[in-house]
């Protein structure tokens, strides 16, 4: 067993899904038995062959479809999936910050320059508005991304011609 492969068997799944493909279609168009194909969803693991019988009926490489245990990918992923959220918590705070420390208190009467000069002349509008602007353009970045996956997926599992 030492020729078994690590699989992600959620996108097996998906990329058969996506064929609107049963199990047994699968094994009928891969060559593969139908009990190979229920145990590589179910486990995960595949032998080389089944590996690359499974990249040939999707259009894909035998490595898109396996797992990567790389704690440094995901958490990579994870950052730049979601730093769009911390940009915007940013700008919020900014945003807040510049409400309750100059705007409510010249509202009251007090002179503007003057609470500018109380806060040390911190500029939270400038702050505010660029972590805005940064974070509008990594979620804009993000959305671009996951557009892009989602046809290459769809055009490789679309490719093979089934």
């Amino acid at each position: 067993m030492s020729n078994d492969v690590k699989l992600n068997n959620a996108k097996i799944q998906k990329l058969r899904a996506i064929q609107c493909w049963s199990q047994e279609e699968l094994a009928s168009a891969s060559g593969l038995s139908a009990r190979t194909i229920q145990r590589v969803e179910k486990s995960g693991t595949a032998s080389l062959e089944t590996t690359k019988a499974l990249a040939s009926v999707f259009g894909v490489t035998p490595d898109e479809l396996q797992t990567s245990n790389k704690l440094e990918n995901v958490t990579f992923n994870f950052i730049c999936k979601y730093a769009w959220v911390i940009a915007f918590a940013v700008s919020s705070v900014c945003f807040g910050l510049w409400i309750v420390d100059i705007l409510i208190p010249t509202l009251k009467g007090a002179d503007f320059n003057q609470q500018y000069e109380i806060n040390g002349n911190f500029r939270y509008l400038d702050f505010g508005g660029l972590s805005f602007f940064i974070g509008f353009l990594l979620l804009s970045l993000n959305i671009f991304i996951e557009y892009l996956n989602s046809k290459r997926l769809l055009k490789g599992s679309i490719g093979s011609g089934h």
